[in-house]
């Protein structure tokens, strides 16, 4: 029987969103004076950014996989460290929530300490959405053994056969490179 990753390879190329922003927010909240918190926010903004694009496309990322996996014949898939254990959907969608309550916040504090606006695209968080849904849909992916057993939300689109093709490279582009960004322009194909 055929066989496929869980996880076509991104977390090679991931961090902790949640221990990275907490340590850059730790490192600017240690001064008392606003004109230093300013600054250290002005030297992590470029980061922080990078680290919420970079977590955004991964959960789309996720959501293209499992449309390619659910377009294949049936196999079992290998490397779910979720098998088996005990679905608990806030510890399963931890990450993802922290992602979502911050963008609350880091407008906010973009606005504070530098003046300027930060809006996180509505698409994106729609995307988000979905994603939690999926998520929930799977219960945390506990019984995902095969392929077949992927659940995908209604609002997600079955794309044609070349674009599943399409969905692979830029897949297999992702995880040599690392580039993220290159999901971006295959929103189209499922939302």
């Amino acid at each position: 029987m055929t066989e496929y990753f869980f996880d076509p390879g991104y977390s090679k190329h991931l961090v902790s969103l949640v221990f990275s922003l907490e340590d850059m927010y730790s490192d600017i909240n240690k001064f008392k004076n606003l004109n230093q918190k300013k600054f250290y926010f002005k030297q992590y903004y470029p980061g922080m950014i990078k680290l919420l694009k970079q977590n955004t496309a991964f959960y789309l990322g996720c959501l293209l996989w499992a449309v390619y996996l659910k377009a294949q014949p049936e196999g079992d898939i290998v490397g779910n460290h979720c098998i088996g254990k005990e679905y608990k959907e806030e510890s399963s969608l931890v990450e993802l929530l922290f992602l979502m309550q911050f963008m609350l916040t880091f407008s906010k504090d973009t606005k504070y300490y530098m003046g300027q606006d930060f809006k996180y695209s509505q698409e994106d968080m729609e995307m988000l959405e979905i994603y939690k849904e999926f998520a929930q849909m799977n219960e945390g992916f506990v019984n995902v053994q095969k392929n077949t057993d992927l659940k995908l939300p209604k609002e997600v689109k079955s794309p044609n056969k070349e674009e599943i093709n399409i969905i692979k490279e830029t897949i297999d582009k992702v995880v040599s490179t690392g580039d993220f960004n290159l999901l971006y322009d295959l929103r189209g194909y499922i939302l």
